[in-house]
């Protein structure tokens, strides 16, 4: 046993994603806003803005960025931030704002409802260089290319890492994309990202180019017909370059663009085309060996190289004098693909967290007690091995966090709901090891032997369960986008962390017992003995209530029709008003919803393109309410609503759009393929270790769980969300977590050649497996239900949607994915043997 060696990994291991974490949270901004302070600034009057920022804070509930730049406001003479904090090209407060933000903020980027972000307001503007017919196309079909924008949007920053933007239509030609950015470089950086078009063409030079070119700038002789004079950015020896208008071919072919270094220290962008791509350009160097081919990135002259022979191995590259971060921007928006539009950014919002105070408080502190929930029944339950749990599951945090911060994850409160969840699945490891050190200590095996045999035998299980869930969670990554994608890492995160800690990490913890006490007796509470419940002979009452409830779902699509959907896919009205004080998000979404209003969503923002950084509130509510015909327009009734209950807040100056949903077309057919793929997965990865009928069984219940769900979650009233596919996701695994435990146990008796037929075998794994069941399922529950008491609006669905799958999911392992493998099997098996009897009666 080399003890020795197995600790230095866990240290090292541990140490390198502790390090990743500092610093976790944000810091105090108040005592960074006084570290960032120039050193002539009246640091007496800084203290003065502290001390009236926090008394804004308390009253109103706000964050301290919002109740600095309220107090600025409102002492006398007014203070000027830019001119109190050290910073380049501070123009306005949110500036000095986000310099702060950025010497405050802690090693996890945080989402929208967390931290805000930056808001930008795009007009599609359709491309002038276009051909007539494809331009027709597209004014006739305007929808259909806005969609492929935005997804082409999402690509761009998926390829940042950012994969909680919001990207909507809004109105008629326009675009609304939010990212969780706070950092004036990184909104910049964006800025110029969202700005490159990544219309790639190769066109040819004229032969003459320089004498013409020559002649026209001296003489002003006309230029040839068919060509412009271009800057050349690549060669200062020659300023402009005779460039034919027609492209010989374009980049929708080139399959990567990179990002590296010549011979001469000089950066270049790579292209690797794919196979048409690369006969297309073969064909184009090979007819015109000897000539200059330019190469053309949106309206931008980047190198005009000779081409010297044809070049067939299907690659070339872009010189140029780029920056790393132009360099880094072509790159990516050549991986994305280019926009079928002009993008016009006609306005730039820095926006506030959509979040109250009250409500990200009230998510930490409730996912906090969920844990420490969990780590008391370990306790009481297991006794030192529930302990042993508990610190593993304390390193699990430890890496889960340090994980997110190294791959720049980025962190909502469904996300935490999410961790949160993670840890009370992971549980599900260490209940599976124990429950097999108790079999083998029943067995008579002394307490080494036991423990020993328990993580040996419960292995294949546990990684069973765990990689079919992984499996799904890489498969949407490779095929989701946007918030699916988001879920996918953080899931991946924590299922690679949970194993490492529950079967590693908590194995190590039992020798070090061994290896340095006297622990020879292991105690723990037993919540049934051995089970003899009939689970096969009750399929007949299991198939009717599971019928009965997935009629329910498919009436209840049938019934509700679009109105199932949410606001994230049908969009809604947009109704923005400006103000003169804050009142939090929580207090105008609770009036909002009782005066009838559907899933209302709060954001406070800042026109920073505007001279005087115009404060405004936007609020977000479900359906097109623009097209009310009433005598009172929607905006002015809300403004009514809003001005009675808050008379300080002074709403005015509304103005209202409708705006799309943030799920498009393309990325619900993303989605689907996503869910599709996985359960194809699942089913192949549980066929080769097991065998089809498992495979089939398992599919068929996961939909069962899933169907079941939805429709209970639509008998309520509910809609569908980004939070409910996410939710749902989460459910698919885990259920399949559960069911593969189940269908480990039944394939182990089936090796062993149990006595009895193979539905008393079934029946005899379901009885074994039943404690670890119950008990994985209460340990999740209650963080479920802790959670859902107290984790506020935000989370509300999420955590509804993972109550009723765990019941639901415990319930069809025992009562549908079981009895469904006995009966097919024995089916099976009856076939086989009538078979056999026909061939020996011939």
């Amino acid at each position: 046993r080399p003890l020795l060696l197995r600790s230095c990994i866990v240290v090292a291991v541990i140490a390198l994603f502790a390090v990743s974490m500092y610093p976790l949270t944000q810091r105090d901004f108040y005592q960074v806003f006084m570290e960032v302070l120039k050193p002539e600034a009246d640091r007496e009057q800084a203290k003065r803005l502290i001390e009236t920022a926090e008394k804004l804070q308390q009253e109103k509930k706000l964050f301290q960025s919002q109740a600095i730049l309220e107090a600025a406001e409102q002492l006398a003479p007014k203070v000027k931030l830019t001119e109190m904090i050290a910073g380049e090209n501070l123009v306005d407060d949110r500036d000095a704002l986000s310099v702060i933000r950025k010497n405050a903020s802690g090693s996890i980027r945080l989402g929208l409802d967390l931290a805000g972000g930056v808001e930008f307001y795009m007009e599609l503007v359709p491309d002038e260089n276009q051909p007539d017919e494809i331009k027709a196309q597209m004014e006739s079909d305007f929808d259909h290319y806005r969609d492929v924008a935005i997804e082409t949007l999402r690509t761009r920053l998926e390829n940042e890492n950012i994969y909680e933007a919001e990207t909507a239509p809004s109105g008629s030609r326009y675009v609304v994309l939010r990212a969780p950015v706070v950092q004036k470089e990184e909104k910049l950086k964006l800025m110029e990202l969202i700005g490159t078009s990544a219309k790639l063409n190769f066109r040819m030079v004229h032969d003459q180019t320089q004498a013409l070119v020559a002649d026209h700038l001296q003489n002003g002789t006309a230029l040839p017909v068919g060509y412009e004079l271009m800057p050349n950015q690549d060669n200062p020896d020659e300023p402009y370059v005779l460039v034919s208008l027609v492209s010989e071919m374009d980049g929708r072919n080139v399959s990567r663009a990179q990002v590296s270094v010549d011979e001469f220290n000089q950066r270049r962008i790579d292209l690797t085309f794919n196979q048409q791509g690369a006969v297309d350009f073969a064909r184009v160097t090979s007819n015109n060996v000897g000539r200059r081919l330019a190469i053309v990135l949106g309206d931008k002259l980047y190198c005009a190289p000779n081409i010297n022979q044809a070049i067939t191995g299907g690659s070339t590259n872009i010189t140029g004098r780029f920056s790393q971060d132009e360099a880094e921007n072509i790159a990516g928006a050549l991986n994305s693909g280019s926009f079928p539009f002009q993008i016009k950014i006609n306005a730039v919002f820095d926006t506030d967290p959509k979040l109250g105070k009250s409500n990200i408080d009230n998510g930490i502190w409730v996912g906090l007690l969920s844990i420490i929930a969990v780590a008391v029944f370990m306790l009481i339950y297991y006794r030192l091995s529930g302990l042993i749990s508990v610190v593993a599951l304390c390193l699990n945090i430890v890496l889960i966090l340090g994980a997110m911060a190294a791959f720049h994850c980025t962190l909502t409160l469904p996300g935490i709901a999410g961790i949160v969840l993670t840890i009370g699945m992971a549980v599900d490891a260490n209940v599976l090891v124990f429950e097999r050190i108790r079999e083998e200590l029943n067995a008579g095996k002394n307490v080494r032997t036991a423990v020993d045999l328990g993580f040996s035998r419960a292995l294949p299980a546990v990684l069973d369960s765990n990689l079919t869930t992984l499996l799904t969670s890489i498969i949407l990554m490779g095929v989701g986008t946007g918030a699916v994608k988001g879920f996918a890492v953080t899931l991946s995160i924590g299922i690679l962390s949970s194993l490492f800690t529950a079967l590693f990490v908590s194995h190590l913890l039992f020798d070090y017992l061994f290896r340095y006490t006297s622990f020879n007796k292991i105690k723990m509470l037993k919540l049934s003995g051995k089970g003899k419940f009939d689970f096969v002979g009750s399929f007949r009452i299991s198939y009717s209530v599971a019928a009965i409830f997935i009629l329910l779902t498919v009436g209840m699509l049938v019934f509700r029709g679009k109105n199932v959907l949410g606001v994230d896919f049908t969009g809604g009205t947009a109704v923005t008003f400006n103000y003169e004080q804050m009142v939090p998000q929580d207090a105008i979404q609770k009036l909002l919803v009782a005066k009838g209003y559907d899933e209302p969503g709060v954001t406070y923002k800042f026109d920073i393109s505007a001279a005087d950084s115009e404060k405004k509130v936007e609020i977000l509510l479900r359906g097109d309410l623009t097209k009310d015909t009433a005598d009172r327009s929607p905006m002015d009734t809300l403004e009514s609503i809003l001005n009675q209950a808050f008379p300080d807040a002074k709403f005015s100056g509304g103005l209202e759009s409708s705006v799309g949903g943030l799920i498009g077309w393309e990325f619900t057919k993303t989605a689907m393929l996503a869910i599709i793929l996985s359960l194809i997965g699942i089913g192949l990865y549980i066929t080769l270790r097991y065998e089809y009928v498992y495979a089939m069984t398992g599919v068929l219940a996961l939909l069962n769980d899933v169907l079941i769900v939805l429709g209970l979650y639509l008998a309520m009233g509910r809609t569908i969300s980004l939070t409910v596919i996410a939710a749902l996701l989460t459910v698919i695994g885990y259920s399949i977590n559960d069911k593969v435990v189940v269908f480990d146990r039944i394939r182990e008796n089936v090796k062993l050649k149990s006595n009895g037929s193979f539905k008393e075998i079934v029946n005899a794994s379901v009885n074994q497996t039943l404690s670890r069941t119950l008990l994985t399922s209460i340990t999740t529950f209650i963080v479920v239900f802790i959670l859902y008491l107290g984790g506020g609006v935000a989370i509300n669905d999420f955590v509804l949607i993972m109550m009723m799958g765990i019941i639901v999911g415990t319930a069809s392992s025992m009562f549908i994915a079981a009895p469904t493998v006995a009966l097919w099997q024995t089916r099976r098996q009856r076939s086989s043997g009538e078979i056999h009897n026909m061939k020996k009666a011939r």
